[in-house]
């Protein structure tokens, strides 16, 4: 199960985050949890012990005595308790992946851990690792624990360099579109900013300030734009329509899409997909969940068979990635636009400071329809693949960026 912290909470993964960049997930303390000692451990927390080379739940025989045992540290308030945690596999016909703390009884009697409680589970970097937790619902570990443990934040360090020239941009007023004149497209705002910062536009994957903090502009009320990951279509329909893997984007289009007159003879498909309960388009397109694979799946209806089924899929892993490598810090930054002539301007005017996203808020608000995959484009309906592809796109509604991301600064540009 994919867990969601309530409000306060999200306040206090944002602290940790101010000192704590790597990689996380979260845990709820159920009754049977505490008094069994015996914890689910969920997809997001055994993708990260493997990741991390701590151990591989698939590779364990059933069995508690078949467990990995490893070293564990639980912060709270000025204090940290060393301890061990073991991770096993239950000798059932499942194998249910499970995990112990050492000592949970006695955290429960000092009022520690309570039943309900959020557990923060991180792993600490080097060649040593060690899990460490942290409640975020009571006895939170204070500012001056957390950034002793951690240590200092980079973010925070290319932050004080970027902030600055944006402020400088900002404040000199318009400047003309970088690419000259012509029709506004969504992406010359956020080039026009990049040209002035002398950042060079290309193809990388990284953020693009210092690897560091990421540029977003947005001159409307329009969804935010996360990253671009096209799905996977290995085993689905589209695999057998067409058998070279990059041109499966573009016959997607021309298989799922539909005439319109915008796009005279072409096949568009110009759609919002959200989950089943909030598909929010007319196709039939939505997103699931997938948990125990690990994946989140695009189901549609086949439009010659009328079956309803997987027309594609991301890995977690892949989108995880995406998340982190795109977004360790975003700079939002409002703009405000006018037409002199055949010529585009743009003026900054406010910016929001955004990092450490939450990977299970991301897959919680895909549940809910907060964050939803944008299809754009249009294609020839036959022969050789001719068209326009705008950007294929994860998005997020504006209302819930402070949920997904763990920190969040408004920023006075003009100050």
């Amino acid at each position: 199960m994919i867990f969601t912290p309530y409000d306060d909470e999200i306040k206090v993964i944002n602290k940790i985050h101010k000192y704590n960049n790597n990689e996380y997930a979260l845990l709820r303390l159920t009754p049977t949890m505490i008094e069994k000692n015996n914890i689910d451990a969920n997809v997001l927390f055994r993708d990260l012990l493997f990741n991390k080379n701590i151990v591989d739940y698939e590779t364990l025989p059933n069995g508690a005595k078949y467990g990995v045992m490893t070293a564990a540290i639980f912060l709270y308030d000025d204090s940290q308790l060393k301890t061990k945690m073991n991770f096993y596999r239950v000798s059932n016909n499942r194998g249910d992946r499970r995990f112990s703390i050492y000592g949970i009884s006695k955290l429960l009697c000092d009022r520690k851990v309570n039943v309900g409680d959020l557990l923060y589970l991180t792993v600490t970097v080097g060649p040593n690792p060690v899990v460490v937790i942290i409640n975020v619902t009571n006895n939170i570990p204070s500012k001056s624990k957390l950034k002793q443990f951690f240590g200092v934040d980079d973010i925070a360090d290319s932050a004080s360099r970027l902030i600055p020239l944006v402020k400088k941009i900002a404040q000199a007023g318009y400047h003309k579109n970088s690419k000259g004149s012509g029709k506004i497209s969504p992406k010359d705002a956020g080039d026009t900013l990049e040209s002035l910062l002398g950042i060079k536009t290309n193809n990388s994957q990284d953020a693009d300030f210092e690897g560091k903090i990421e540029l977003k502009t947005k001159s409307s009320k329009t969804l935010d734009t996360l990253f671009t990951l096209r799905p996977q279509f290995d085993g689905t329909t589209i695999a057998k329509y067409e058998i070279k893997d990059k041109n499966r984007v573009s016959a997607f289009a021309r298989y799922y899409g539909y005439e319109s007159d915008k796009h005279l003879g072409y096949k568009s498909l110009y759609i919002t997909i959200g989950s089943k309960e909030t598909p929010q388009n007319a196709q039939g397109f939505h997103l699931n969940v997938n948990e125990e694979e690990r994946k989140i799946e695009l189901w549609g209806t086949d439009p010659k068979s009328n079956k309803v089924e997987i027309t594609g899929y991301w890995n977690f892993s892949d989108l995880q990635n995406e998340l982190y490598r795109k977004h360790p810090a975003t700079l939002w930054v409002n703009v405000k636009q006018r037409m002199i002539g055949a010529t585009a301007e743009f003026k900054y005017i406010e910016a929001e400071l955004s990092r450490s996203p939450q990977f299970s808020t991301f897959i919680a608000l895909i549940k809910s329809g907060g964050i939803t995959y944008d299809w754009r484009g249009y294609i020839s309906p036959d022969g050789a693949y001719k068209g326009k592809n705008h950007g294929n796109a994860w998005r997020i509604k504006g209302k819930y960026r402070s949920y997904l991301f763990g920190k969040i600064e408004k920023i006075n540009l003009l100050e």
